[in-house]
């Protein structure tokens, strides 16, 4: 408890000080908020926006909001920057301070992905699925890893609920047509590059992945087709150079 203060014979003296220390306190916020927004300044340097972060993370302690931004800006900064440890370290910390942030689930789940931790990831994704479930990104990226273990089903399932939940998004398509082409369901693999080339006309991935599984299907000219237009998109495609060089000396044969 705080003690008294003696009575002053100049009454006035105590909101003189308070008038005083207010601009102090004013401009401590406004130095606060302008390190946020050069963290969040996407065109600024990615080291210049680090430090930035790291000034708001320090110096608004009692502010939880505050920090918990600079936290996750700091922690994709990090991510991209390739500093995985550190990234996850920042979005660890925010989920400390907002267990409900569904991105901070999400953003810690791609780095353990990205570390080959699939176990890991399918949790943090599977959080950020139950704080929101109308995000296809998530179920997107869950499928991903799924397929990595193997666990083609429980892919098709993620990816399939993505595409619901957003029927333009074509790497949904796109990955969802890689599962069923693993499982040697080739009709169902080329409905699905037919809707991702649909929906990104430029994906030269989509074209080789569909002329393989048209080679699977005995559809030769239909392969080659598709390899040809790989190849516009991406003349250094080295799959699809191998791919149509295979077929072309095939036929020569």
């Amino acid at each position: 408890m705080r003690a008294e203060p003696r009575r002053r014979r100049w009454t006035d003296m105590p909101l003189a000080l308070c008038l005083l220390v207010a601009p102090l306190n004013v401009a401590g916020a406004q130095a606060i908020a302008d390190q946020l927004a050069h963290c969040k300044n996407e065109g600024a340097a990615a080291q210049a926006r680090i430090q930035a972060c790291s000034q708001v993370i320090g110096e608004a302690k009692d502010d939880d909001d505050l920090r918990t931004e600079a936290l996750l800006q700091r922690g994709v900064l990090y991510e991209f920057g390739g500093d995985k440890d550190a990234a996850i370290a920042d979005y660890t910390e925010v989920i400390k301070l907002d267990p409900a942030s569904a991105v901070a689930y999400f953003n810690r789940g791609n780095v353990h992905d990205q570390m080959g931790e699939r176990d890991r990831a399918i949790a943090d994704y599977t959080e950020a699925i139950r704080l929101d479930p109308s995000d296809p990104d998530v179920f997107n990226n869950r499928g991903q890893a799924y397929d990595a273990k193997g666990e083609a089903d429980l892919a098709i399932a993620d990816y399939t609920q993505s595409i619901r939940l957003s029927r333009e998004n074509p790497r949904a398509f796109f990955n969802r047509g890689l599962a069923y082409a693993n499982k040697g369901q080739y009709d169902l693999a080329v409905a699905d590059f037919d809707e991702a080339i649909r929906l990104d006309p430029r994906d030269a991935e989509a074209y080789v992945s569909r002329g393989a599984v048209y080679e699977e299907l005995g559809n030769e000219v239909a392969a080659r087709s598709d390899y040809r237009k790989a190849l516009e998109i991406a003349p250094d495609h080295d799959e699809a150079k191998d791919a149509l060089a295979r077929l072309e000396n095939a036929t020569q044969k």
